[in-house]
């Protein structure tokens, strides 16, 4: 028994002795860039007051949706509720009470989601709505609005497919408006910077696309209304001279949002066989 002892203190004095150093392995550590640039920071991180001002401009837009679709015959008491919620939430901005507004987004944002359903299942059975004039101009702001989160913070890391945590809140965001209109087609098409081999840079940028299309699809909307395509490094986001900054913002994926609920789609997207033309081309260029 007595030997059974030292054996075991042995095996745990020599166990501790070679425990890693710190920055070296072992339990708990994260094998991290850290401190983070400041252009690191600026890639991933919001501030509270941008985070919160982002969400309350959202959570307007769909009660005003709601609103244009005819809430307010259907559930008037309901509407004039969220309305005041709405009020409370924009009087705690204007006070820079950030984390009190923070708070009451999320129960914002539970609420106005219940009662969309109800709203839905309610018009669906009673047809209380009935024609709306503005729900037209409404869908126009919606596809503005949807054009302007995809295509915000979209920029990718040298090299890297993987969407960053402040464009994968803004994708959260589109996803939310998306899933409000019955018709919505997007093309996604990724891009890189000039750097690398033209071919590579090809499937690149198709794994970007990809990448968004994914996450869209884990927020709820149908991969069967989304196309990717790839350019490649053939359509930079400006004719500035080459510099950092530069071939950051064209490491992207431009988001265009088509065919909703309307009969005129976007110019630039008429024929996707305009696009294509890049996969189709000569290998080598």
């Amino acid at each position: 028994m007595k030997h059974i002892l030292i054996t075991v203190l042995l095996i745990i004095i020599g166990g501790c002795a070679s425990w890693p150093d710190e920055g070296q392995g072992g339990w708990a550590e994260k094998y991290q860039n850290y401190p983070l640039t400041d252009e690191q920071n600026e890639l991933i991180y919001d501030t509270q007051e941008t985070v919160v001002l982002s969400e309350f401009e959202h959570h307007v837009l769909k009660l005003d949706l709601l609103k244009a679709q005819g809430i307010k015959q259907c559930m008037p008491a309901q509407l004039l509720k969220a309305q005041i919620y709405e009020n409370r939430i924009r009087r705690l901005i204007a006070a820079q009470m950030w984390e009190d507004a923070e708070h009451d987004l999320l129960i914002h944002y539970h609420g106005l989601n219940q009662l969309s359903k109800h709203f839905e299942t309610v018009n669906a059975m009673t047809q209380c709505a009935g024609p709306t004039e503005n729900e037209q101009v409404m869908t126009a702001s919606l596809k503005e609005q949807i054009t302007e989160l995809l295509n915000s913070d979209n920029q990718f890391s040298f090299n890297d497919f993987q969407v960053t945590p402040k464009y994968i809140s803004r994708l959260s965001q589109a996803a939310d408006l998306i899933k409000q209109v019955d018709k919505i087609n997007l093309l996604l098409v990724g891009h890189t910077d000039i750097s690398g081999q033209q071919t590579n840079n090809y499937e690149l940028a198709l794994k970007r696309a990809e990448t968004v299309k994914h996450w869209l699809g884990i927020y709820g909307v149908n991969p069967a209304t989304i196309t990717t395509l790839t350019q490649g490094s053939l359509s930079p986001y400006s004719n500035e001279p080459d510099s950092n900054a530069k071939r950051h913002s064209d490491r992207r994926v431009e988001a265009i949002v088509i065919d909703i609920t309307d009969k005129d789609t976007n110019k630039k997207v008429h024929a996707l066989s305009s696009w294509t033309k890049v996969l189709n081309g000569p290998k080598g260029q």
